[in-house]
């Protein structure tokens, strides 16, 4: 196609068209741009008004909840809860007296040998026990040193110097400790 139109008319109509570009493209950006906008508002006056909503919600909450009835169980339940956490920290402490008994009561003991004493004493990580016992023979009662010797539970065993005097019918004191 031939343009037969003078230099100033083509310039002019370049000049129209890249107006119209101009205006469009504009449109193109303006156009989404309010929508946006338009879309943030409607979303602000929806939260604020669920914020109200909460605070009015809060409000008859905290208004219910401050009847001199829930505020006496209130504190009946806070009183619980304290004295629960003193009995579970009462009971962390404790040591329970059957392990102890029962790995005493499991130790290889000679025909010849009683226990007649235990004195217990809790530690932090340990039980130190003291015992006076009758033995028959001195023999028995070496035996039963080995015996507490060989035990992985029990650290420390020792007899008095006095048991180890008379060859019979000795009675003898023994201290160990049993850790936790």
């Amino acid at each position: 196609m031939i343009n037969l139109l003078p230099p100033q008319e083509k310039q002019k109509l370049q000049l129209e068209d890249q107006k119209r570009l101009v205006v469009v493209l504009s449109f193109a950006l303006i156009i989404p741009l309010i929508c946006f906008i338009m879309l943030q508002g409607s979303m602000a006056l929806y939260l604020l008004g669920e914020i109200k909503s909460q605070k009015f919600n809060l409000a008859q909450a905290k208004a219910q909840y401050q009847t001199p009835d829930f505020l006496k169980f209130k504190a009946v339940i806070q009183d619980s809860n304290r004295a629960m956490a003193k009995l579970q920290a009462f009971y962390a402490r404790e040591i329970y007296i059957n392990d102890v008994l029962k790995t005493i009561s499991t130790l290889p003991m000679p025909a010849g040998l009683y226990l007649t004493d235990l004195f217990l004493v809790r530690g932090t990580e340990k039980i130190k026990i003291s015992a006076t016992g009758f033995a028959k023979s001195r023999e028995d009662l070496l035996t039963f040193q080995k015996s507490l010797q060989a035990d992985k539970n029990i650290k420390n065993p020792t007899f008095s110097p006095q048991s180890w005097v008379a060859p019979q019918n000795t009675t003898f004191y023994l201290t160990f400790e049993i850790f936790k």
